[in-house]
């Protein structure tokens, strides 16, 4: 989803000037008070099934803030965990990770089993394996990419951006940054070029006709599509639980000018689009549920009460033990300040793509998308 910049781009969620529960009294931004996680649905963005305009709300200090597209609820959070769930346990021997719970959230809905992993060793997968049902741990996760490019005249991502941000992306995902190799990579298939105006300066006000006429591939593929968005909002993604729903609208969108070497400052460095790429894998933010169990259903990234503005040296919102994980890809800090993945995450991403995204997986529909691109790229 949209990540919060200390400047003109700003994209932050959960903003209700009152710390939640278990958020510690000290931990307010200067100048106003905590920016802080709200705990029910009329404060947090709108579902999946909602609207899609990205409503302004004011927060602490007069800064003004959006509600991201198609960021879940918390009711619609419940459904997608305790769906995964239930995926997992209807594997053979089941699909508890050892010494996890399930903690209730919301009016009697379970969430998924806590992904857990021994922090500094290869993510496991925590889902019973065997031929054709489940990735193995340490297994490397490819994911065909295919990057749409949409225009305005000659304003937009130039093609030599595209290898950048791929290789970004391998080195998010593969620790060479910081923090553990999720060992997920990604291949680029193609690039599809589209001249509208329309499309590249809204996105999300056209996102049914622009995906619907671009999107490639199955439930495996992802779909970066790259325009312009407004100053409130770098990105938004699809989550995995969602794409049965409605396959041809799965994908990623990020703003042109995220990309390693951008002229948006801070946000330069192409950590938007690992960020989102984290929500298409099945990652919830850092500051999921504030300091409230299960938090983002990881079990080695901290309680976070509020989303990281800029890039503190420390940061600790929450009562419970740990300092706030702001150096996390899935928290909103400034690209400068984002350098890992745990191990839990990785868990949790193979978690997901075992339910959702591989293959043949029961969670997906295994249809294809007819689009034709308009002009591709050769594979690399």
């Amino acid at each position: 989803m949209a990540r919060r910049a200390t400047a003109v781009f700003l994209a932050c969620l959960y903003t209700l000037g009152v710390a939640p529960a278990g958020a510690r009294a000290s931990a307010a931004p200067a100048g106003g008070s905590a920016h802080c996680a709200a705990d029910d649905a009329t404060s947090r963005a709108a579902s999946h099934t909602s609207g899609h305009v990205a409503v302004r709300r004011r927060g602490p200090g007069g800064l003004t803030h959006a509600v991201e597209p198609h960021e879940p609820d918390p009711a619609e959070v419940a459904r997608m965990e305790e769906d995964l769930r239930r995926r997992l346990s209807a594997r053979p021997g089941g699909g508890y990770v050892p010494g996890a719970d399930s903690a209730a959230v919301g009016p009697g809905v379970p969430m998924a089993p806590v992904a857990t992993a021994t922090p500094g060793t290869p993510a496991a997968s925590g889902v019973p394996g065997g031929a054709g049902t489940a990735t193995q741990a340490g297994e490397e996760i490819r994911v065909p990419m295919w990057v749409h490019i949409i225009r305005d005249g000659a304003l937009g991502l130039p093609d030599s951006a595209v290898t950048r941000q791929v290789a970004t992306l391998n080195a998010a995902y593969s620790g060479s940054l910081g923090g553990v190799d999720t060992h997920v990579r990604f291949v680029l298939r193609g690039v599809t070029h589209t001249t509208d105006r329309q499309w590249f300066r809204d996105p999300l006000g056209h996102e049914a006709a622009m995906k619907k006429r671009l999107h490639i591939g199955g439930q495996d593929t992802l779909n970066l599509y790259v325009a312009q968005l407004g100053e409130l909002v770098l990105g938004y993604a699809t989550y995995p639980y969602w794409y049965a729903d409605d396959p041809d609208l799965d994908g990623v969108v990020i703003d042109w000018r995220s990309v390693p070497g951008g002229p948006l400052r801070e946000f330069d460095k192409g950590f938007t689009a690992v960020h989102e790429i984290g929500h298409w894998l099945g990652l919830l933010h850092t500051f999921e549920n504030g300091c409230q169990t299960p938090g983002d259903a990881v079990d080695d990234t901290p309680f976070e009460a509020y989303p990281t503005t800029g890039c503190p040296a420390r940061k600790d919102s929450c009562s419970a033990t740990g300092d706030d994980p702001l150096h996390n890809y899935m928290d909103y800090g400034q690209d400068r300040c984002m350098r890992e993945f745990t191990s839990g995450q990785a868990v949790r991403i193979r978690q997901m793509w075992d339910a959702y995204r591989r293959p043949g997986a029961p969670g997906a529909l295994k249809g294809q998308s007819a689009a034709t691109p308009l002009t591709t790229a050769q594979p690399m």
